[in-house]
C-alpha cells in the first residue's frame, strides 16, 4: 500500500440499475474504490435476470436438475432461501414469473408505463423456496422445473456488504447503492454519518435524518417503481400471498441493521405486511430498527429508532 495525505476521494457509477456512490476519507491510495466498481460490475453480471447469458438466467434454465455455480451465486441463492424461511415466505425469491407477468419483465427503465396485459394474474404458490436444494460441498443448487429466481434486491445488498468488507479498516467511509447503504466510522468532527430519509412524495425532501456509524440502511417504498399494466397500476413488490402488488398501507419502510442484505429484506417484508403487523414484527427483531411511512403521511418508528434520529434545527 502507498500511504498520502489524508482526505477524501470520491466514485460514483451505474450498476445493478441504480447509482452507486462512495466516499472514503483515507490517506491509503492503494485502488480501493476501483475494486468496489469491479465487485459491482462482477455481481450485476452474474446475478442480473435481464442478460440471458448471466450466471443466474443459466441457473433458471437448468431448472430441474442440480448445476454448479460460482461462489458469488451460491452465497446471494442460500441468503434469499434462508430469508425466504425466516420471513415464513413473506420475502420469497421464486416469484420470478408473477413478476413477468406484472409486466416487470426488463430493466425498469425499458418498461411500458401504460402496457397491454391481463387484468387475471396466475395464481400464486406459496412456499416453492422449500424445494429448492443447496449442496454447499459441491456448491450446486438444484431448482425444482416450475421455479425460477430474482436475486435483485438482496444481491445489491449483498454486494454493499461485501464492498464494505473491502473498504473495513481504510477510514471512514460510505456506499450508498440506490438508497441501500453502509456507513463506517464518521467524517472528521462528525458523531456518525447524516443520512437523510426522503419523503416518499416529495424525494427532494428529507422527512427525517439519522445519524448512523457501522450501520446498514435500506429503504423499500412503493413510490417509484410504478408502471400501469392493462389500464391498472402496478408496483415492483409483489405479496406471494397473492401474486399481486402489495396492497398496503405503507408507502416507505427504513430499516436500520447490521448488514444492507438484511435490512434490505426486514424492509421489504415490513412494506408488504403493511403498518400494523410490519412494525409488530420489526419491533420484534433485536438487531434492527425500522420507520414506516402510512399512506397518510404518519410516521410509525420502532422503539429504539430513537437513538439514531438527528435533531433538524
Amino acid at each position: 500500500m502507498n500511504f498520502s495525505k489524508w482526505g477524501w476521494h470520491g466514485l460514483c457509477f451505474r450498476a445493478m440499475n441504480t447509482e452507486v456512490e462512495i466516499q472514503l476519507y483515507t490517506n491509503v491510495h492503494d485502488q480501493a474504490l476501483e475494486e468496489v466498481q469491479r465487485m459491482f460490475n462482477t455481481a450485476e453480471m452474474r446475478l442480473t435476470r435481464f442478460e440471458q447469458t448471466s450466471e443466474l438466467c443459466q441457473l433458471n434454465r437448468s431448472a430441474g436438475r442440480a448445476r454448479r455455480v460460482s461462489p458469488l451465486l451460491y452465497d446471494v441463492a442460500e441468503a434469499a432461501v434462508w430469508a425466504a424461511s425466516a420471513t415464513q415466505g413473506v420475502f420469497d425469491p421464486t416469484l420470478l414469473p408473477v413478476m413477468k407477468a406484472n409486466g416487470y419483465d426488463r430493466s425498469f427503465e425499458q418498461i411500458r408505463q401504460d402496457g397491454p396485459g391481463d387484468a387475471v394474474l396466475p395464481a400464486p404458490q406459496r412456499g416453492r423456496y422449500e424445494h429448492i436444494q443447496l449442496y454447499r460441498s459441491r456448491r450446486e443448487i438444484y431448482l425444482p422445473t416450475d421455479v425460477q429466481i430474482d436475486l435483485g434486491g438482496i444481491g445489491k445488498g449483498w454486494t454493499v456488504d461485501r464492498a464494505a468488507d473491502w473498504l473495513a479498516g481504510k477510514g471512514p467511509y460510505l456506499i450508498n447503492a440506490g438508497g441501500d447503504l453502509y456507513a463506517y466510522g464518521a467524517p472528521p468532527g462528525q458523531s456518525g454519518w447524516s443520512i437523510g430519509i426522503a419523503d416518499p412524495w416529495a424525494v427532494a425532501r428529507d422527512i427525517v435524518r439519522l445519524r448512523v456509524r457501522q450501520r446498514a440502511v435500506a429503504t423499500s417504498t412503493i413510490s417509484r417503481r410504478q408502471w400501469r399494466q392493462g389500464g391498472q397500476l402496478r408496483h415492483h413488490l409483489i405479496d406471494p400471498r397473492t401474486g399481486q402488488p402489495a396492497e398496503t398501507d405503507a408507502v416507505s419502510v427504513t430499516v436500520v441493521a447490521d448488514r444492507v442484505a438484511l435490512a434490505e429484506i426486514y424492509a421489504k417484508t415490513a412494506l408488504i405486511l403493511g403498518v400494523d403487523a410490519g412494525y409488530q414484527w420489526l419491533n420484534s427483531l433485536p438487531e434492527a430498527e425500522g420507520l414506516l411511512i402510512q399512506n397518510n403521511g404518519e410516521l410509525l418508528a420502532t422503539d429504539g429508532l430513537s437513538a439514531y434520529l438527528e435533531v433538524i434545527n
